[in-house]
């Protein structure tokens, strides 16, 4: 008995039409015959210089799945709104794709964002990409540029900007990914809850579609879009809110992370969750409360949740990039956090002693890794060599450096007790003649490379990433941060962000020494002495939550009555 193609309603652009033949490819693998049918939807019929609202590409498909012009419908789940028809159903979602954003320059030129010169031309008709850019680098001009990816890309060499940023899957999905001159780090720039996905919708009253999407459905793809949905929902967002999210899943284990932005890049936090994957709408109503956002979009930082609105603003002088845990915890305890980076980090670029060690990975017995951006550099440097590095043990100095291994898919196989040197050094099991690759930053002192060679350890030491304290674009964070009201305290986390707030300082000609600091060390709060800091408290140990607490108490505030 033959049986009717599937009729799968799509868009009419190049990528849409990629995306439903992934769709289709599905329905055949489980003996179905399938065909296009092309809709035009109302983001289609804009105008190509105006933005478009939320469903605008959904809307029209929805329309002729419930005429029953066509059996299913393909959607990017990132474009699907969360109050959805009750007619109809998300019957599957297939495979992902990369849910990352892609920076995309022109032809020949390669840079990462953090290398694009100031001023810089980047174009996006996406908020959350705008705020999130502006949040990274305020000294770039990002400005709105509409239309499906080959006409972006059209303009893009033509000369209308210098950079665009783009989603990763569907530039992969068009065989464009070589166009990418990198993939952005969820930490810097969240995707859009359910980027990479693909939608299939279905009639609720369609017991075969049902059936036979259920065939193709990816459960994991499922659980990561959902919990992201969740996470939106529970922030009071739609697909055009300043919100990213992504979800993964590990073991029966699922990590959320979710930011928000404001749309001028004036505020941008970013934070994580993870717990038991039956406790996916938990966790996003958690990270929602963590990020100050309530169903009434208030900004970030109102109080809602276990979160307490504050006016003790505090500035935060960690990497925009590792700064979520300590701005989280800070809000945990009724402070208001003001991120100004005083420090960046920039990996090492390729061709240098990295890739190297990248290149022999397989070599070495254990590879040592001191933080999280040597961990982002090792691993950036992998996948330059096009080295596997599955057959290599991994040890990660603290939670944070684990964090980033595992997110990468790299299984940790030592984290010491402590998170030091010292410990790691005692800690690693290594025998005389062992090979170790330690990969650090070029402030580090030679303390762990020096105690590994003494137990009979043969090792490389190779630098991953390097420190630029005073990034130019963190000066008019630090001019707004003083001039929006009083800071009672100085968070600092490292010698170098001590140094890089001095010289910040220096040249907008703002005295913060008069301002008490908070030290997450010994060693750092030397260095603030050295400065010229009264140092108010010096955290006992290096953890976001001890560091929380100890400024939250040398305020005068009790932690443990907050909420």
């Amino acid at each position: 008995m033959n049986r009717p193609a599937v009729r799968i309603g799509t868009r009419g652009s190049a990528l849409a039409l990629a995306q439903a033949r992934l769709v289709a490819e599905a329905f055949e693998r489980h003996g179905r015959g399938t065909r296009m049918v092309v809709v035009e939807t109302e983001g289609d019929r804009r105008a190509p210089d105006t933005a478009w609202g939320e469903g605008a590409f959904v809307a029209a498909l929805e329309r002729a799945l419930v005429s029953g012009r066509i059996d299913v419908a393909v959607h990017s789940a990132k474009d699907v709104p969360t109050t959805e028809d009750p007619r109809l159903r998300i019957g599957a979602y297939v495979e992902r794709g990369d849910p990352r954003d892609a920076l995309v320059l022109r032809v020949g030129e390669r840079r990462r964002l953090d290398e694009l010169p100031a001023g810089t031309r980047v174009g996006t008709d996406s908020p959350r990409r705008t705020g999130f850019l502006l949040a990274r680098r305020p000294d770039l001009e990002v400005r709105p540029l509409h239309g499906n990816v080959d006409t972006r890309l059209r303009r893009l060499d033509g000369g209308e900007t210098d950079a665009l940023v783009l989603a990763c899957a569907g530039l992969d999905r068009l065989g464009l990914g070589a166009r990418i001159t990198e993939r952005l780090d969820p930490e810097v720039v969240p995707p859009a809850p359910g980027q990479g996905a693909l939608a299939v919708q279905v009639r609720q009253d369609d017991a075969q579609m049902l059936d036979l999407a259920r065939a193709i459905d990816h459960p994991p793809t499922r659980l990561a879009v959902e919990t992201e949905r969740a996470f939106l929902v529970a922030s009071g967002g739609g697909c055009r809110s300043p919100i990213g999210a992504l979800a993964t899943a590990r073991d029966r284990e699922l990590d959320l992370l979710g930011g928000h932005a404001s749309p001028d890049g004036s505020r941008a936090t970013i934070a994580h969750r993870r717990g038991p994957e039956a406790a996916a709408w938990d966790l996003a109503r958690e990270l929602a409360a963590t990020l100050g956002l309530r169903r009434d979009d208030r900004r970030p930082g109102t109080a809602t949740g276990r979160h307490v609105a504050s006016d003790r603003r505090v500035l935060v002088t960690r990497p925009a990039d590792q700064a979520d845990e300590l701005i989280s915890a800070l809000r945990d305890v009724g402070l208001d956090p003001v991120p100004v980076p005083t420090i960046a980090v920039e990996l090492e670029p390729a061709g240098g002693d990295l890739d190297e060690a990248a290149r022999c990975i397989r070599s070495y017995d254990w590879v040592v890794i001191t933080s999280a951006n040597g961990a982002r550099a090792i691993l950036k440097a992998a996948e330059r060599v096009f080295t596997p590095f599955e057959a290599t043990r991994w040890a990660a100095i603290g939670s944070a450096t684990r964090h980033a291994l595992e997110r990468e898919g790299v299984d940790v196989d030592l984290q010491p007790g402590q998170p030091s040197a010292a410990a790691l050094a005692v800690e690693l099991p290594i025998r005389p003649g062992d090979p170790v690759l330690v990969v650090r930053g070029d402030l580090a002192d030679e303390e762990l490379p020096t105690a590994l060679r003494a137990r009979g350890a043969v090792v490389d030491d190779v630098v991953g990433y390097r420190t630029r304290e005073a990034p130019e674009g963190s000066r008019s964070l630090l001019r707004r941060a003083f001039a929006d009201g009083p800071i009672e305290a100085l968070v600092f986390t490292s010698g170098s962000t001590v140094r890089g707030l001095t010289r910040l300082a220096t040249a907008e000609a703002i005295d913060v020494t008069s301002v008490p600091a908070v030290s997450i060390g010994p060693e750092t709060a030397a260095e603030c002495r050295r400065a010229g800091f009264r140092v108010l408290a010096v955290a006992p140990s290096p953890t976001a939550s001890a560091l929380a607490g100890t400024t939250a108490a040398a305020l005068g505030l009790q932690p443990e009555s907050i909420g």
